[in-house]
């Protein structure tokens, strides 16, 4: 387990799958294969009486793109298949993650584990069709360098996109979406910060430039009371917006730290691609100490506002 993070999100994945236990249960092993944003998860339960039960993780999602983002280690990539076993007693547990495999993960040999139905139609140990998007992603999410690069990735990346060869990000895939930048921010350097009150808005923003140019977050939050519409719309709480609004997102942020003149923010998959961010944004502070108390006061009152479901798990500013 590579950091304190890694390992707090194995204990939640654990606790999750403790709540959702059934009656009688001793051991429970979870599988989860992942290439990009594109994944699958098996839960087995093995009960007291030697049988087993097996049901689909997908609420389990973003916390292990969280765990594959933890995991990352610089030009040597991150797993692509993490297995995890928790017992009845105790809190500990075993962890398997593979990052060099030869073999696809979703080959047979791991998807003979799966449930059939995964919002897909997919038969026990039947090759799984993987969006041609995700080895574009993995690459670009968590560069590796190209002796890394596994020979099944190789065979099956995406015609038309070259493979990166130099340690440089490819291109953006061509079933990419309309308009959207490319890569995904995943570091950025503020060299200005600035917070606004109006009336019934709290902004607090920062930027590449000191003219408040180039990259950018922008975070907002409502001072105003929630009304059922904003309930209704998952508005109902922060909001962060990109530079020219290339991405906005409500809510999203699973951890946030300030360390050493760096801040990182950790994003749920779903709000990194409505931001057209990394799940894991690195922003190196270039500012004075005035400016990182404001950082620090203004981030601490507009994440943790609106609906408890969207506050940090983890905020140490």
């Amino acid at each position: 387990m590579s950091s304190d993070l890694a390992h707090e999100l194995c204990i939640e994945i654990g606790r999750t799958v403790r709540a959702d236990a059934p009656d009688g249960w001793r051991e429970v092993d979870v599988l989860r294969c992942q290439l990009g944003t594109f994944g699958m998860t098996a839960i087995t339960y093995r009960m007291a009486d030697g049988s087993q039960r097996i049901r689909d993780g997908k609420d389990l999602g973003d916390l292990f793109h969280q765990l594959k983002a933890a995991e990352y280690k610089p030009d040597e990539g991150t797993w692509f298949v993490c297995r995890l076993g928790y017992s009845l007693r105790g809190k500990s547990y075993n962890s398997m993650m593979q990052t060099f495999g030869m073999e696809s993960p979703f080959s047979r040999d791991y998807t003979a584990a799966m449930p059939p139905t995964f919002g897909m139609e997919l038969p026990f140990a039947q090759a799984v069709e993987v969006p041609a998007r995700a080895y574009v992603e993995e690459l670009t999410m968590f560069p590796r360098r190209p002796d890394l690069t596994p020979p099944w990735m190789r065979a099956a990346w995406p015609e038309g996109v070259p493979l990166p060869e130099d340690g440089s990000l490819p291109a953006s895939p061509a079933d990419g979406e309309p308009g959207s930048a490319w890569p995904p921010l995943g570091t950025m350097v503020a060299r200005t910060v600035g917070r606004e009150e109006a009336l019934e808005t709290i902004v607090f923003g920062m930027a590449e430039h000191e003219d408040g140019t180039g990259n950018a977050l922008i975070f907002m939050m409502s001072t105003e009371e929630t009304d059922e519409q904003e309930i209704e719309l998952d508005m109902d709480t922060y909001c962060i917006v990109r530079e020219d609004q290339a991405g906005t997102t409500y809510g999203g942020v699973t951890h946030c730290e300030l360390d050493s003149g760096r801040l990182t923010l950790h994003f749920t998959a779903e709000a990194a691609k409505e931001l057209n961010v990394e799940p894991v944004v690195r922003i190196d502070l270039q500012i004075d100490d005035d400016g990182v108390e404001l950082l620090r006061s203004s981030l601490r009152e507009i994440l943790l506002s609106g609906r408890h479901d969207q506050h940090p798990h983890g905020m140490h500013l």
